[in-house]
Order: C-alpha cells, then sequence, then structure tokens
C-alpha cells in the first residue's frame, strides 16, 4: 500500500510528532511514527500515512474526556501495541498518585542490538514537568528515575508484557547520560592503549553498562567485560589481546 512520508525536526519528539500531523491533516492513530534520531537539542521524526486515505470521512469526535488520550495514542511498526499503551497508562497513573502533572509519549525504535541483531526498544518520555519537578524526578545520579522505571517494569510484566525491559525517560536525560558515558567510554579506552593496563570504571546500572561496551565494541585496541554483582557491577576496558 502506497505511503506518505515526511520528516520533521523540532524540540522534542512531541513537537515533531505534532507537526508533522498538522502538516499531513492526520491524527496519531492514523499515522506510523518513527523517531529517527533525538539529543538533549532536538528530535527528527519520520510521519507516514497510507495516500489511499486521503478522502476518508473525518473520525468521530472523542468523548469528553477522551481527548487527551486519544491524542496521544499511536500506531508503532511491528510493535506490540496493546503493550505500549498499557505501559503509557501505568506510568501516567503513578505520576497521578505522585500528584505529577505530565503527559506520557511513548517511542519505539528499532536499534541495533549488541549481537548486531536489530532490536526494538520502547522509551516512555515524561513531558509537561517544570524544571524542577524534572530535577526531583531524576534523583542523585538518576537514582529515582531508575527506581520508577523498576516498578513500571515490574507492573507491566505481571500482566504478561513480551517486552524485555521498558525505559523511562524525562528531560532528555538519557541522551544526554549517554552521550556523556560514550565520552567517558573513549577517554578511558585512550588511557588503556597508553598504559597497556585494564582500567575498571566505577558501577553503573545495566542501561549505563550497556552504552560503555556499545561505544567501544568496534574498537580493535581494547575490549569490555562485566564484573562484579547488584549494584556494584562495573565495566572492565582490557587492551586487545596480543597488543
Amino acid at each position: 500500500m502506497p505511503m506518505h512520508k515526511i520528516e520533521v525536526r523540532a524540540g522534542t519528539v512531541a513537537e515533531a510528532v505534532a507537526q508533522a500531523l498538522a502538516q499531513l491533516g492526520k491524527d496519531e492513530e492514523d499515522a506510523i511514527i518513527e523517531v529517527l534520531s533525538q539529543n538533549a537539542d532536538f528530535a527528527v521524526v519520520r510521519v507516514s500515512v497510507d495516500d489511499d486515505t486521503e478522502g476518508d470521512e473525518e473520525p468521530d469526535a472523542p468523548e469528553e474526556g477522551e481527548q487527551s488520550s486519544r491524542r496521544r495514542r499511536r500506531r508503532v511498526p511491528n510493535a506490540d501495541e496493546d503493550t505500549v499503551e498499557l505501559a503509557r497508562s501505568i506510568l501516567e497513573d503513578l505520576l497521578k498518585h505522585m500528584q505529577i502533572e505530565a503527559f506520557v509519549t511513548p517511542v519505539v525504535q528499532t536499534v541495533e542490538g549488541p549481537d548486531g541483531e536489530p532490536e526494538q526498544n520502547l522509551t516512555l518520555h515524561i513531558e509537561g514537568v517544570d524544571e524542577e519537578t524534572t530535577g526531583l524526578m531524576i534523583g542523585r545520579r538518576g537514582e529515582t528515575l531508575r527506581s520508577l522505571q523498576y516498578l513500571v517494569n515490574l507492573l507491566i510484566h505481571r500482566q504478561g508484557s513480551r517486552w524485555p525491559q521498558v525505559v523511562i525517560d524525562i528531560g532528555q536525560y538519557r541522551q544526554r547520560r549517554q552521550d556523556s558515558l560514550e565520552g567517558l567510554a573513549f577517554r578511558m579506552a585512550e588511557r588503556v592503549r597508553q598504559s597497556g593496563r585494564p582500567m575498571p570504571l566505577e558501577p553503573m546500572s545495566s542501561f549505563e553498562r550497556r552504552v560503555i561496551h556499545m561505544a567501544l565494541r568496534n574498537d580493535p585496541s581494547v575490549y569490555t567485560e562485566s564484573a562484579g554483582e547488584g549494584e556494584q557491577r562495573k565495566i572492565i576496558i582490557f587492551p586487545a589481546k596480543g597488543r
């Protein structure tokens, strides 16, 4: 079926999606939304719609109280849409209990996995909160955000979710942290190359360790391994064998 696609760049994923849908004259449930790029400064999305839907009648207006939920619902390519909606609903309910006024934008991205094969990641972006609330929700070194993420994943998995893990982000914290960790990985790898000795990093979460592994996996001069248990699990960067 022919598709019409446009790409839009804006400050956040939500803003880019809104602009693209406005240009296409479509609702989110009529579109396929892909995040092409995202960092602390901007996001780029591709929005696709069926060309043969241009003449369709306008859908019935949502009942009062349903509009905000419908506005944020989106079709996700090759993903379990029921689980995406479940994850969004669980997080929004938790935010309400925390007396935090916000909305959640679910985004599914296809990325390259550790084995080189494509895999899908589901990220729930918390948006619409001020800087003070954002800082409180992130916590020291992301501890509060990780605790909230753990709770959401626990509730999702109890209902039979097929997602290995759902990531929660706010204020582009994950992207900023990823950029920082990649810089750290490259600097430490250079030290290992110069000294010829292994170098352990500080204990990190599974997300942070994965960033280090992925950043250095194509560097032939070093290799990485995880060591330790629980909260003390860390990455060690080794010089390549034979060097």
